[in-house]
């Protein structure tokens, strides 16, 4: 790639870096907030970074900083393809700025990385797309696509996506119907990278869902000087471990979890997987419920992989206590829950509540539900009456949604979406490394053969809101791995090889050019 095209990358990238787009989950309506307001700052700046961009594409406006990039094809009988990223990065803690090599928002570029919040979550693969776009309108003239390409950017991803995504979507379904777009491209997946030998690249065909439950438990206070045998605290704190030691049940249903496919991509062509391990693998897809029982607690030893089969559970907030002579009459925890694709919203509400009557049964305590209505409204039910010592709520903290359907992985649209992955990966990226195991002498890597095999992501996307407009959803953020760290996103020193991001706008490029 020409220098100047580098330098021009480089820049636009690491001015997109520098604006703060903070998002948080205690942030109020756009509007009303000021919070939102530096989103009108970068959306200045992606007018004057990219003139052709906002010359040739309609741009249209979801709840003010949505932004919506409509380049209309030729082929109005051709379904859209949605390329979609997001403007806002998690915030930088003020107690850990002085951790950071660098200011997270003056980044820093030493010759090969740039460091800095944001750079490789999410404005790499919004500004990959935007200069995909910008260089086939400056370089290509004329140049009209079959197939309509929109570009959709939420400014609340990090937070749910009930500003940004949610608008989004309704603004699309609108305009175009449910089921009117050919696929949807997101960030996600676990990057491209070498496992047991062999290249892969992990596009994330299906999400788990999520439910987030307030905890709280009520009971009279007091004087610490006469306490009860057990205090709010302490009873909290038993519920807490009872969660914890019941976790959920694992299900691989091998015909319908993606996370299996990848296992068998990974046993078909792997020169360095145990034999052992490749042939329970075959057995269990031929239904053999001993080698299936045998992958199931192979995949149990690694944290990386049991939750593509589990239902996670994590204590996130523990609130309580003003005085340290003073009983708290309230004490309250937050725990989110990763649904698995084999489970639902109502099974993980019900599993917490069988934890929570069994430790109200041992302390003689009540049970209410509270629980959130389509409408906005609450619905209030004593499942447990409440008693003299007290009782424990369970509300609705953030609002739940059930796994994604897991989408198609055969025919001509994922081939063109599979095939661009292959062709960036295998003809013009660097050199695809296991980031456990690095080589001492990266010339001697060859990208011969990329193999795209489906997986399922852990995490969340704003793809959530955006289901009805196609069962086609992929979420893949173009990255190599080259560390462990996986570019520190989310956490200190976040950053993003230059390399890495040049292969994600080739790889826009290339699949704008394919999907027609």
């Amino acid at each position: 790639m020409a220098p100047q095209y580098r330098e021009f990358a480089l820049k636009t990238l690491k001015d997109a870096v520098d604006i703060p787009t903070e998002s948080f989950d205690t942030s109020g309506p756009v509007g009303e907030d000021p919070v939102w307001d530096i989103f009108y700052k970068f959306e200045k700046f992606l007018k004057e970074a990219f003139p052709a961009v906002h010359e040739h594409l309609e741009l249209e406006h979801a709840n003010t900083h949505g932004l919506v990039y409509i380049w209309k094809g030729r082929d109005a009988s051709l379904k859209p393809v949605l390329l979609a990223a997001h403007q806002d990065v998690v915030p930088v803690l003020p107690e850990t700025r002085d951790l950071w090599t660098n200011d997270p928002y003056n980044s820093h570029f030493d010759g090969e990385v740039l460091w800095g919040r944001g750079s490789a979550d999410d404005k790499s693969p919004l500004i990959g797309i935007l200069q995909a776009i910008e260089y086939i309108l400056t370089k290509e003239p004329g140049y009209v696509p079959n197939r309509t390409i929109v570009a959709a950017f939420g400014f609340d991803e990090e937070c749910g996506g009930n500003h940004g995504a949610r608008h989004i979507g309704k603004l699309l379904l609108d305009k175009y119907g449910p089921n009117s777009f050919e696929a949807i491209v997101d960030e996600g997946g676990q990057g491209v990278h070498e496992y047991q030998g062999i290249k892969v690249a992990i596009p994330g065909v299906t999400e788990k869902g999520s439910v987030t439950q307030k905890i709280a438990i009520h009971t009279g206070g007091g004087h610490s000087s006469m306490p009860p045998d057990h205090t709010a605290i302490g009873m909290l704190a038993a519920l807490a471990k009872e969660i914890e030691d019941t976790p959920f049940t694992p299900v691989l249903t091998t015909n319908y979890n993606p996370f299996f496919k990848f296992l068998k991509c990974v046993a078909a062509r792997s020169p360095e997987l145990d034999d052992n391990i490749r042939q329970v693998v075959f057995r269990a897809d031929q239904g053999d419920p001993v080698a299936l029982s045998l992958v199931t607690n192979y995949l149990l030893k690694n944290r990386l992989t049991k939750y593509s089969i589990q239902t996670s559970q994590a204590l996130d907030i523990i609130n309580g206590g003003l005085k340290s002579n003073a009983l708290p009459e309230e004490v309250s925890a937050v725990i989110n829950f990763r649904v698995s694709i084999d489970s639902s919203v109502a099974q993980t509400k019900q599993k917490l509540l069988n934890n929570t009557q069994n430790i109200a049964a041992t302390y003689g305590l009540g049970i209410v539900v509270n629980e959130t209505l389509e409408d906005g409204t609450f619905s209030l039910t004593e499942v447990v009456p409440k008693t003299k010592k007290g009782y424990f709520t369970l509300s609705d903290y953030r609002e739940p949604f059930e796994p994604a359907k897991v989408s198609v992985t055969e025919g001509s649209t994922w081939e063109a979406y599979a095939g661009s992955i292959r062709h960036v990966y295998q003809s013009f990226a660097g050199p695809i490394i296991n980031p456990v195991k690095p080589p001492a002498d990266l010339s001697t890597v060859k990208n011969d053969l990329v193999i795209v095999a489906p997986g399922l992501m852990t995490g969340n996307t704003d793809t959530k809101h955006y289901w009805d407009l196609t069962e086609n959803i992929y979420r893949f953020s173009p990255m190599r791995l080259l560390n462990t760290k996986i570019s520190n996103i989310h956490t200190v020193d976040e950053h993003l090889n230059l390399d890495v991001h040049l292969e994600t706008i080739v790889f826009y490029y290339t699949y704008i050019k394919n999907i027609q």
